[in-house]
């Protein structure tokens, strides 16, 4: 997308916990963060971290945070050389991408052609063919809820409907014909596939780093198949659910995908496993993944400064010989189920916490549906999970209604720390 510049100064566009987990990563590589705040956000402590904070003015016809004119316009204010749009809001619009590289600021995302490919379900899925990953068997795109009688009864019923386009829309799980053509028609002008659905599967998610000139790598997966209200609840870093073999078979797959399609950047590509252990393609999302940081602490990587060193025209400089596991980490997600003030609030000692609120604060989950995310790296998987079950059992939360006690029973199930963390086909209805 143009001349590189040197880049020392990053506005993070994303907000949330995730905005607060960005900024310290930016810190971290040695650059100076700036942090954006709209007015109901002034008081989050993560703009204390941050070199700069910048308000974003509100219109009050929208949310500040997916304005791209307020943002672009804080970054050249900031005196920023760069924009990382996170992986919320902006981070799949092409739009920003575009406005970021008009001012002549460095663009910490996709390009475009990468963007414009990875997002849409039909050009990626006959990529990832050719690249010699698998498919659930699916239909062609369909777009009249009609269309979608005959490939109901070709699967059987459960089916599961997938928008045209990542990021539009829900993939649901349909029981019956009337929830199939309700999920095609809400699907829109981008259209729907009907796939066969797995009666159990697990979803992992390798993380890919490509040069963008036909070389790649890979760092490991990470199982996000339990859900809660606001998406993945719990993430670990390596699957429990993943061997060596097929550690080696999906990283190495992900990564020869990828480069052969000059990919350029951090991505996650996306698996379903079911019970034989046999890998399915089913997404590639474009930019830095959710659940990068367990990555991070596991395989002691910093994917932010290796986006930062591709823009600024570096090389990837990482091979994949580099790139080993050292012990296991886990993340959950403490998920705002209700608005209010924190009378009470204090969380357990973990590796990390991504958190912008302090007590005293008001919450709202229709701003940052994610009241915190907590994560802990040990020597094992076993002894992560213990660190992560202590810290939650330690923290108070008062005032506001949260999932913390669901997340407490879920570090007691026994399955969980079997590893017996597979979706049944039934608990797949999620956005996507």
């Amino acid at each position: 997308m143009g001349d590189v510049r040197p880049i020392q100064r990053v506005l993070v566009a994303d907000h949330g916990e995730v905005g607060a987990r960005l900024v310290r990563a930016v810190e971290a590589a040695g650059l100076e963060s700036v942090a954006v705040f709209a007015d109901a956000d002034a008081e989050a402590p993560h703009l204390d971290e941050a070199a700069f904070a910048v308000r974003i003015p509100s219109s009050g016809l929208g949310d500040p945070y997916l304005d791209p004119a307020g943002i672009v316009s804080a970054a050249l204010d900031s005196g920023s050389d760069a924009v990382h749009p996170g992986f919320h809001g902006l981070a799949r619009s092409a739009e920003f991408a575009i406005t970021v590289h008009n001012v002549g600021l460095t663009w910490l995302g996709p390009r475009l052609d990468d963007l414009a490919w990875t997002l849409d379900r039909a050009t990626a899925r006959n990529r990832a063919r050719d690249a010699g990953l698998e498919l659930l068997p699916s239909s062609p795109l369909l777009v009249e809820p009609s269309d979608v009688d005959a490939w109901c009864e070709r699967f059987g019923f459960p089916v599961v409907i997938r928008p045209g386009r990542r990021g539009l829309g829900r993939t649901v799980v349909a029981f019956d014909q009337q929830t199939a053509r309700r999920a095609v028609l809400n699907a829109g002008s981008v259209g729907a596939f009907a796939e066969r659905a797995l009666a159990e599967a697990r979803h992992v998610v390798v993380v890919v780093v490509g040069d963008g000139v036909g070389n790649a790598i890979h760092l490991g997966e990470h199982e996000a198949s339990l859900r809660g209200p606001a998406g993945v609840r719990l993430r670990e870093c390596p699957s429990p659910g993943v061997d060596d073999a097929l550690r080696e078979k999906i990283g190495v797959a992900a990564a020869d995908f990828v480069s052969a399609w000059r990919f350029f950047g951090a991505a996650g590509v996306h698996f379903l496993i079911g019970p034989d252990q046999r890998p399915w393609f089913l997404d590639v999302d474009p930019g830095l993944p959710e659940g990068f940081a367990l990555h991070d602490l596991v395989y002691g990587t910093d994917l932010v400064g290796a986006q930062v060193a591709l823009a600024a025209g570096e090389e990837l400089g990482w091979d994949q010989e580099e790139i080993v596991a050292k012990g296991a980490a886990a993340e959950i997600a403490i998920a705002l189920t209700g608005r209010g003030r924190l009378k009470r609030f204090s969380l357990g000692d973990a590796a990390e916490v991504d958190c912008i609120v302090a007590e005293g604060q008001r919450v709202d989950p229709g701003r940052h549906a994610i009241l915190a995310r907590m994560r802990a790296k040990a020597p094992t998987r076993h002894a992560a999970l213990v660190r992560l079950r202590a810290a939650l059992a330690a923290s108070v939360i008062e005032g506001v209604e949260t999932d913390l006690a669901e997340c407490v029973a879920l570090l007691a199930d026994r399955g969980v720390w079997d590893g017996r963390t597979a979706r049944r086909v039934a608990d797949r209805d999620h956005a996507s």
